[in-house]
């Protein structure tokens, strides 16, 4: 029976390309591989010894031991002692190598299979952003990274990768334990926050953070009041932890407590961006954070302070943080270095009760064990080095810079059009239209223009906020002027 199977597949006609870019051992397993999956050769049928082969199709016997050897490790063929070399009794199936030759199965449909979350993800999926080497003026978010002192950087790297192997082990969930004590004596200087390195809990950035925040402080629809325009992704993660999400206007002062909806249940959680709001940029006044941690005390309500980008200021010193005037323990700091330092650093850090850390560092825990340690270490080093600081310097100087030449380049070419108010902090503008017309005409000659830019809309709860923001940060003088100018003569058509 073997031998008639046999038959049915002439091993001399196996035609091999030695001039071929594909090895010819590969050439004949894809012959033989072909064979079995199309069931030309049949479970347990014998195939040529190698040196038969070999003499057959005219090749060396090493080129048919090494195709043996392949097949056999994949599961096709099997060698047994005393009866050669064979096809495996359940070799892989056909379908895995020539679909096109077998009968095709009924493709699922993959989202059927999704939670809700997931199928709303699925429908949110397209506004993952896609990620470029060179970004075009005017992205917001981004610093500027080829301003950053990879020198010195490197160095701090290399020597803690050298002096010890202790970033080769698991880390502390709540943090490397000097990186803490370094971030808790610089917000003791810089944003008047007295705090120890107990309080400290370093994440993979802001988006983990509100993360282990809604986690652990949120029950299903409790009360969250947030600003609007606000911080969306935040609000999505918030939304996913099952919170009632209140949007609350803004005036020039912030977040307006005063308009808060009637009969609206006291909120659990209130999450604002007191040192330059996102997206509009004003700062909280001092009257406004009293208020409001006065409201949190009445309600028993926590504070979120996201303090992304407090360090730009460009008007005197930067303000205190909110959470330095809350003495009854009610405000949770929550700080990055994406936008201090480079976007692919992935840390950040939570300043919370002392009772509270060891919780957040178990939650960390359970959620990827800890950041690595080796860009723990290189940060400690960077920040006690004074490099830290100096590079904030620095970049305030060139952000500031950078804002006023942005300014007067839309002055100049997009005046009559355009509304732009000079912030006092941040990385980016919010540009206006005169009128609603008008604005639409900047957006459709920037789209023209190939500007980049956000919707403030895309911010907002309701999705009919006006403006557009302008990210400088990342980009040179001569890149702002030229792209205002671009944008300028699409106008004008």
């Amino acid at each position: 029976m073997s031998r008639r199977r046999n038959e049915q597949f002439e091993f001399e006609s196996i035609q091999l390309i030695p001039e071929s870019a594909t090895p010819v051992y590969q050439q004949l397993e894809h012959h033989l591989r072909q064979a079995i999956a199309d069931r030309v050769l049949h479970p347990e049928d014998r195939v040529p010894s190698s040196r038969n082969l070999a003499t057959a199709i005219g090749v060396s016997r090493n080129t048919v031991l090494a195709a043996y050897e392949q097949l056999i490790s994949e599961g096709y063929l099997v060698s047994v002692r005393g009866s050669g070399t064979r096809v495996a009794k359940m070799p892989p199936q056909a379908f895995e190598f020539d679909a096109t030759t077998n009968p095709k199965t009924p493709q699922m449909d993959s989202t059927e299979g999704l939670s809700p979350l997931g199928r709303e993800f699925c429908e949110e999926a397209r506004w993952t952003p896609t990620m470029t080497a060179a970004p075009k003026a005017f992205t917001p978010h981004l610093p500027a990274i080829d301003e950053f002192p990879l020198e010195i950087w490197n160095r701090f790297r290399n020597e803690q990768a050298r002096w010890s192997s202790r970033h080769l082990c698991l880390g502390d969930p709540q943090g490397y334990q000097p990186l803490r004590e370094s971030i808790a004596q610089y917000m003791a200087v810089s944003r008047g926050l007295s705090c120890h390195a107990d309080q400290v809990v370093i994440s993979s950035g802001s988006q983990q953070a509100v993360t282990l925040i809604s986690q652990l402080l949120l029950e299903r629809n409790e009360t969250v009041w947030v600003e609007d325009p606000g911080n969306a992704p935040a609000n999505r993660l918030l939304e996913i932890a099952g919170a009632r999400l209140i949007p609350l206007p803004l005036d020039s002062q912030g977040i307006d407590l005063s308009r808060v909806p009637k009969n609206t249940a006291s909120p659990k959680l209130i999450f604002v961006t007191p040192g330059g709001q996102w997206p509009m940029g004003m700062t909280m006044s001092l009257n406004r954070r009293l208020e409001l941690i006065a409201t949190a005390q009445r309600d028993n309500s926590w504070i979120v302070e996201d303090d992304y980008n407090g360090e730009f200021r460009y008007a005197g010193r930067p303000h205190a943080s909110l959470s330095s005037l809350d003495s009854s323990g009610r405000t949770i700091y929550m700080g990055s270095f994406s936008k201090m330092l480079y976007p692919a650093i992935r840390l950040g850090f939570l300043i919370v009760p002392t009772a509270l850390a060891k919780t957040f560092a178990y939650a960390r825990f359970l959620q990827d064990r800890a950041s690595p340690p080796l860009v723990q270490m290189v940060l400690h080093r960077f920040i006690e080095s004074g490099n830290f600081v100096k590079h904030i310097r620095r970049m305030r100087a060139l952000y500031c810079e950078r804002q006023s030449v942005l300014l007067e380049s839309l002055d100049k070419h997009l005046a009559g059009y355009v509304q732009v108010d000079q912030l006092e902090s941040g990385m980016h503008l919010v540009a206006r239209g005169v009128t609603k017309a008008t604005e639409t005409k900047l957006i459709a000659a920037a789209n023209r223009a190939k500007v980049e830019f956000h919707p403030v809309s895309m911010y907002s709860r309701n999705g009919d906020a006006p403006g557009m923001i302008l990210g400088f940060a990342a980009f040179d003088k001569e890149s702002i002027r030229r792209t205002v100018r671009r944008w300028g003569k699409e106008l004008q058509k």
